[in-house]
């Protein structure tokens, strides 16, 4: 146990000493690169420190790199080394609370462009000082700092803002923040001043990219506004940030070391069209990586293997396991660590009074919604976080609570799309002659022809389920399909799903009409705020005293 609490601290001082002796071994173009990795490493996470929680998006990266920049040019002759870092992060972190306190009230595109502008902004204000006041284009750089020393000094803030990001992620700032980047109105209405918090990170996000800007200064003798100002490095930032994941304190450095890479081979191959191939990047990797590096990194590292699910007793034998499923919508926690099994041929209930998580969970299971956490596993195969459709053709159908029929296709063509569409597809005559059963089986024999809208909306149900069962399901969900239903329909309903049973599928029936819970139902599964509070047969658990307050609430129970 003491070995694995010092392996990756032993592991981290390792890297670190070699990363310190680098400069003594490395010649000057392999020195440049070392140089280039560890500024854009702290650019990016000094980028993820403040917009992985918020997500908010800046693009103000380059106008507190270009202030630091601009302060050594300006005071680097006048004042001791030291005294010149601390006034170009004093003067950083002074512009962002400035800032800050307008900017940061905004939010979604709106941000984006103001913090784009900000650098423009910047970039333009000092081009006039330069010019109508200093009489000159830019400045010169004579500093005596070498290019061992700037690695030196990035190698420190690297270490720094790894050390900032690892205090703040277990902090009350830390936890505030990530409430803001969920819902800001829950936020605040959980008493987190949402000014304070993003703005105390915006600054400690500027304090690190100024201070970077200022470091890398004497790289250059001679440092204008279109150098310093550069909007290019701010969205190389963000896509380095966004390519490794912001979501974890070490993301960024993911994107960082393969695309410094990158773009030295795009910049001295291709340097007329670096932009457009910037651009390209940047499209493909919020495509096909929205959560980055990092984030394929965790979910593959924290899939369950086949083997370990079914060496638990109680999944052996399931058709459909849920294990610890949770779903967030901002602050509300609409499932909330659910596990329940589903054996093959049973039809169970997922009772509960409104509010309470039913549809949630159809929609975790069906694939309209993604889990925050927890495990989904349909005939031993994880299906949490695959798309609707490929669930469906792995042989899960649902109706919706709301009726969703094609309205102005044929009745017919409604359950045709699915038959075509299936794991088995059925084409031409076989999908009519299939669609012509179906429609018989649910009660709608003779108005394949009609129009979806043109039928009742007892029909319309009786349509939304020839369309599942189009899909040859196993799992069945029917969500509240019994409402609405009067006592003759009704008992149609319940002995069309009781057949559907006897030829072998299994059944999750969403439903408050009780005296088909208790017809149909061999068990149910009660929720209520999200959690599971009762499974069992619907006889034991609907005389349950905790159930039945769900239901009543605790005055009338």
């Amino acid at each position: 146990m003491n070995l694995h609490r010092v392996r990756w601290p032993a592991a981290g001082a390792a890297v670190l000493a070699l990363a310190a002796i680098f400069p003594f071994y490395a010649s000057g173009y392999y020195l440049a690169l070392g140089i280039t990795l560890l500024y854009f490493t702290v650019l990016a996470t000094a980028w993820a420190l403040f917009s992985g929680p918020t997500r908010y998006i800046s693009l103000a990266t380059v106008a507190f790199f270009g202030i630091g920049a601009y302060t050594v040019a300006v005071v680097g002759e006048i004042l001791p080394w030291p005294l010149v870092l601390l006034t170009a992060a004093a003067i950083g972190v002074a512009i962002a609370l400035v800032v800050g306190l307008s900017t940061l009230r905004l939010s979604g595109i709106y941000f984006v462009i103001f913090t784009f502008g900000l650098a423009e902004l910047i970039r333009q204000l000092v081009t006039w000082y330069e010019v109508n006041i200093h009489r000159s284009v830019g400045r010169y750089v004579f500093v005596d700092i070498t290019q061992n020393q700037i690695y030196w000094q990035l190698l420190v803030l690297a270490v720094l803002v790894f050390a900032a990001g690892w205090l703040i992620g277990r902090s009350r700032l830390g936890l505030a923040l990530r409430v803001i980047g969920e819902d800001e109105t829950v936020a605040r209405h959980a008493g987190i001043d949402t000014t304070r918090a993003k703005l105390t990170l915006f600054a400690v996000s500027a304090f690190f990219m100024t201070v970077t800007g200022a470091v890398m200064a004497p790289r250059w003798t001679y440092i204008d506004p279109a150098i310093a100002f550069n909007p290019m490095l701010s969205f190389q930032v963000v896509i380095m940030a966004l390519l490794g994941g912001v979501g974890t304190l070490f993301g960024p450095l993911f994107g960082v070391v393969p695309l410094v890479f990158l773009f030295e081979i795009l910049s001295a191959n291709f340097p007329n069209h670096f932009s457009i191939l910037l651009g390209l990047a940047f499209i493909v990797i919020v495509y096909f990586l929205p959560q980055g590096v990092a984030g394929l990194a965790w979910k593959y590292w924290h899939r369950p293997t086949l083997t370990e699910t079914l060496s638990d007793p109680q999944m052996q034998d399931a058709l459909l396991v849920a294990d610890r499923l949770r779903k967030n919508f901002g602050g509300l926690v609409a499932v909330d660590d659910l596990t329940f099994s589903i054996r093959p041929g049973e039809i169970v209930g997922l009772i509960g009074p409104n509010g309470s998580g039913k549809t949630t969970v159809l929609n975790l299971v069906s694939g309209a919604l993604q889990p925050d956490g927890g495990r989904l596993f349909f005939r031993g195969q994880s299906i949490a976080g695959l798309n609707p459709y490929r669930i469906a053709r792995l042989g899960v159908a649902r109706t919706f609570q709301l009726v969703r029929v094609l309205p102005t296709m044929s009745v017919a063509e409604n359950v045709t799309a699915a038959l075509a569409h299936r794991e088995r597809p059925l084409w031409g005559a076989e999908a009519a002659e299939a669609a012509e059963t179906l429609l018989g089986r649910v009660g709608l024999g003779g108005k394949g022809g009609l129009n979806a809208d043109q039928l009742t909306y007892i029909d319309q149900k009786r349509l939304e389920l020839a369309r599942a069962l189009a899909l040859e399901p196993g799992l069945l969900l029917l969500d509240e399909w019994l409402a609405g239903l009067n006592p003759t329909e009704l008992g149609e309903g319940i002995a069309l799903i009781r057949s559907l049973q006897d030829s072998g599928l299994t059944v999750i029936l969403v439903e408050h009409v009780m005296d088909a819970i208790r017809s149909l139902c061999g068990r149910c599964v009660v929720m209520n705020a999200g959690r599971k509070i009762a499974d069992g047969p619907p006889t034991t658990v609907l005389a349950d005293p905790e159930v039945v307050r769900a239901y009543l609430g605790e005055a009338d129970a």
